[in-house]
């Protein structure tokens, strides 16, 4: 974990469960929009046409080659700065991001288009993961102190997350409310990736 974000580690998983666990016991088992999906879904999606292409693009790249290819991208960028540590947190709490989103599909089941499970958006999820990283990174090479460096994460994190939440509630892949659990599992799983990466790393006397 980078040093000026890593007094913010807590609070930030913190806060990525509160986004997992409180839809995730709104809407256990249900298969129609709640309330506020029925009001964020004109207000975020769009029917534009032309919109349709760019959600398409979006969504490909939370598909599993997407995703790949993105991953390793990233990875290979932090490498570039130096940062192997960042570089292995990229693609361990990406995987991890993976397993929770699945393994928590099947424990919320809540359905869209009868029968495929929605809660959280694995699409999302990657894509703020991958935002999250991107943040962490320009605060290291920033050198930003603990306030910018959190707040560089966060928005980061958020207008990733953002991203592929219009792509998927544009294409009605997913409730708006399954985006909001996307955002919150990649707040809980990558920075604790990155703490154990560091911790590792530190263990085995490996530099970062």
């Amino acid at each position: 974990m980078v040093p000026a974000v890593r007094p913010s580690v807590l609070p930030l998983m913190l806060l990525g469960l509160l986004l997992v666990a409180v839809p995730a016991v709104a809407f256990a088992g249900d298969t129609q929009p709640g309330r506020l999906d029925r009001w964020l879904q004109p207000a975020v999606g769009s029917s534009s046409p032309g919109a349709h292409d760019p959600a398409l693009a979006l969504d490909w790249l939370g598909e599993p080659t997407g995703r790949a290819l993105l991953v390793l991208a990233v990875a290979a960028v932090c490498l570039i700065a130096g940062r192997r540590a960042l570089a292995i947190t990229t693609v361990v709490g990406s995987f991890l991001v993976a397993v929770l989103t699945t393994g928590l599909k099947y424990v919320v089941g809540r359905e869209i288009h009868d029968g495929f499970l929605s809660y959280p958006s694995g699409h999302t999820a990657a894509f703020a993961a991958i935002g999250l990283v991107i943040g962490l990174l320009l605060a290291d090479v920033f050198r930003t102190g603990t306030a910018a460096g959190t707040a560089i994460v966060l928005c980061s994190t958020v207008i990733a997350g953002a991203l592929m939440a219009w792509s998927q509630i544009t294409l009605t892949a997913h409730y708006p409310t399954d985006t909001v659990g996307g955002v919150g599992c990649a707040l809980l799983v990558v920075p604790a990736t990155g703490v154990l990466v560091d911790r590792f790393r530190r263990s085995g006397g490996t530099p970062a």
